[in-house]
């Protein structure tokens, strides 16, 4: 009894210390891809992408078409349905991050299990070691939009070798799903389908027809919705692929550099832009560490070709896969057609870490090995020199990547990354907490989301919160609502662009709540709260016209305000109050004038414009909007009128000013006389 317990533990330990070591490799990979999910970059691309996943979540989209690609054509829609998942359990874009991290650390498990299977458990350790700490894949793993998911790729070659190199034809159905998934994922997922042929061609002894049946059906099937839809549209997806692979090719190494870099750990380097000098001032010099790591790669490679010509047949069908996979993307990328980028690359990941544990691993071996006497044990020296080298490479690797993570934080402009989630994310949480019984205005430099940045932000963060946008340089709504809340920014450093908008909204008094959350260089956001009887307030500050004139479209011009000094020369802000009576038809836009005649009715002084647009129009709406006449210097003095109007846009037809019986009597508004000095 008692030997049955002693075995019974020590098989326990045995497979403790045959399990432990992978897991805590596994373990520090979650922690660096779901560390800080507020640091990572947060601009047009993933907002597009959070918002049409949360439609698939929540609104019942289903897209057969993705995000767009750097090269003008739509990818399939597959990232959005994967980014869906964790959007429904939690509407937020750090659900997702941390899905993603999530995911890369499956993936470095999944990296050990492929080296463990066919190369040894040592270089499967090393491997997922080397995936572990990597400063680009963890870099990569988190962004929202990214070019592939290394599980997904590392799914497909186990696939792939498990059909080349064991013989089981049923994993080709796994390998050819794989791959649909790649391209579903990201259009350079087609880099991999020569791989795939090319296994058809290496296990066409073992090729049974039904798993390839059921391979190409489920290939087919996968992209079935992506092709239709671009059958419907003119083949506009496949056009552009075919215009983007047919262009003027010339020969470039970048392809070859690039896979390189991304073995590296100059991810934060790379990225930082201008802040480069801040980011190298917190770390050690120790940047020769990657040639060091190129070094070994490059031996991996002709290590690895030469035990691919000289190894068993088990090795040689191995390592010529993992070749193939490092290889056909670098080589198709060889003669570009245009610009290539680091993340065209993401494809590797982790080849170049089982290829390089390769070497370490069987190429070791082959060194002569000197034992080392510490204390009462014996050790193998050149073991020593391998485990202190990955625990130098590990450090130095997350080192780079915290001091990223500072330099994010710190310096949130500047840098080649987009500006982190963290402060935009703050502020659209704020304006949600005050608008629980309103709605929120987004006051920024653009107007409709999924074409300008920063309202597509917003309509990403500000999912399920009744929102609108405007430019807040030239319009300020004031919506019928218990609680209307301000979101104003980003506002640069000197505030000049949005200054008659913040001394506007400070003029108002009282608001129920004003914060203003400041970022590291000055870049803030601005959150106002006012109650509804802040348009009281607001007409304490207009001349009001003794009755609304009403103009066609259901809109009444109520109010102006002039400021400035009326001299030659001079600038002049008009305040013109108008509001809303009926919805505007769809599709329906117009623009306002104020202009400056004189008494001839000869024009002097113009501004045209919208900072409203007509579908964001609520009935009951009050708006502010502003003008901006530049008195000419050589202006004569005397007696002029201010003029103001509407009209449609395009087509620039005058919307007429109506009585009460809706009959046309003017094409304007006369506001007021101005007395030029």
């Amino acid at each position: 009894m008692r030997m049955s317990v002693q075995v019974h533990r020590l098989l326990r330990a045995s497979r403790l210390a045959a399990w432990g070591l992978p897991l805590a490799i596994v373990a520090l990979a979650l922690l660096l891809r779901m560390a800080f999910p507020t640091l990572v970059e947060f601009k047009y691309d993933e907002a597009n992408v959070v918002r049409r996943a949360l439609a698939i979540a929540y609104e019942g989209d289903r897209p057969a078409v993705g995000a767009i690609s750097s090269v003008g054509t739509f990818h399939p829609p597959l990232h959005l349905y994967l980014a869906a998942l964790p959007l429904r359990l939690w509407p937020d874009p750090v659900a997702l991050v941390l899905f993603l991290g999530f995911l890369g650390g499956v993936a470095v498990w999944m990296c050990y299990l492929l080296g463990r299977t066919y190369l040894g458990r040592d270089v499967g350790l090393i491997a997922a070691y080397l995936f572990a700490v990597n400063s680009w894949s963890v870099y990569y793993t988190r962004k929202i939009w990214t070019q592939n998911n290394p599980l997904v790729t590392v799914l497909f070659f186990m696939a792939l070798l498990a059909f080349v190199v064991q013989g089981r034809a049923w994993a080709l159905s796994g390998a050819f799903l794989g791959a649909a998934a790649l391209i579903s994922l990201h259009l350079g997922g087609l880099a991999f389908v020569p791989v795939l042929v090319l296994a058809l061609f290496m296990g066409r002894r073992r090729l049974a027809w039904r798993p390839l049946a059921l391979g190409v059906v489920l290939f087919g099937l996968l992209l079935a919705p992506y092709f239709i839809h671009d059958a419907r549209h003119g083949w506009e997806k496949v056009r552009g692929f075919l215009e983007y692979t047919g262009g003027e090719a010339h020969f470039s190494t970048a392809a070859l550099r690039y896979a390189f870099l991304l073995t590296g750990s100059k991810a934060g380097l790379t990225v930082v832009g201008g802040n480069r000098e801040a980011y190298l001032a917190g770390l050690p010099n120790l940047w020769w560490l990657d040639r060091v790591a190129a070094v070994c790669l490059a031996l991996a490679l002709v290590y690895a070709l030469v035990e691919a010509v000289r190894g068993d047949e088990t090795r040689r069908r191995t390592l010529l896969v993992l070749l193939l996979w490092f290889w056909t993307p670098v080589l198709l990328q060889s003669r570009p057609t245009r610009p290539i980028y680091p993340h065209y690359f993401i494809l590797l990941f982790p080849v170049q870490f089982l290829l390089i544990a390769f070497l370490l691993v069987d190429g070791g071996r082959r060194l002569p090995d000197w034992r080392l006497s510490l204390a009462t044990k014996t050790v193998s020296a050149k073991r020593l020199v391998l485990v202190a080298g990955l625990l130098v490479w590990g450090a130095w690797n997350i080192a780079a990547l915290g001091r990223l993570w500072f330099v994010m934080e710190a310096y949130p402009k500047g840098g080649g990354y987009g500006a982190p989630l963290k402060y935009t994310r703050q502020a659209a949480h704020t304006a949600r907490a005050l608008a629980a019984d309103g709605e929120v205005v987004v006051l920024t430099d653009g107007l409709t989301p999924f074409i300008d940045e920063a309202p597509t932000l917003f309509e990403a963060l500000l999912f399920n919160t009744p929102h609108r946008f405007a430019n807040g340089a030239w319009a300020l709504p004031l919506p019928e609502m218990p609680t209307t809340v301000y979101l104003v920014g980003e506002i640069p450093p000197d505030a000049e662009s949005v200054a008659p908008l913040l001394d506007g909204l400070a003029a108002w008094h009282s608001p129920r709540a004003h914060t203003a959350l400041v970022m590291p260089g000055g870049w803030a956001y601005e959150v106002w709260a006012f109650s509804s009887d802040v348009r009281t307030t607001v007409w304490r500050h207009l001349t009001r016209f003794p009755r609304p004139l009403r103009l066609a479209n259901g809109v009444t011009f109520e109010g102006y305000t002039l400021r400035g000094e009326a001299r030659p020369g001079n600038t002049l802000e008009v305040w013109l109050a108008w509001r809303v009576h009926q919805a505007q038809p769809t599709g329906v836009e117009y623009h306002f004038f104020v202009h400056l005649l004189d008494e001839g009715g000869a024009r002097h002084a113009q501004h045209d414009g919208t900072g409203f647009p007509a579908y964001a129009w609520r009935v009951g709406d009050l708006v502010l909007s502003r003008f901006v006449l530049t008195l000419p210097p050589d202006l004569t003095p005397g007696r002029y009128v201010l003029w103001a109007g509407m009209y449609t846009y395009p087509d620039v037809v005058n919307v007429a000013v109506v009585d009460e019986a809706g009959n046309a009597v003017d094409a304007g508004v006369w506001l007021g006389d101005i007395f030029i000095e």
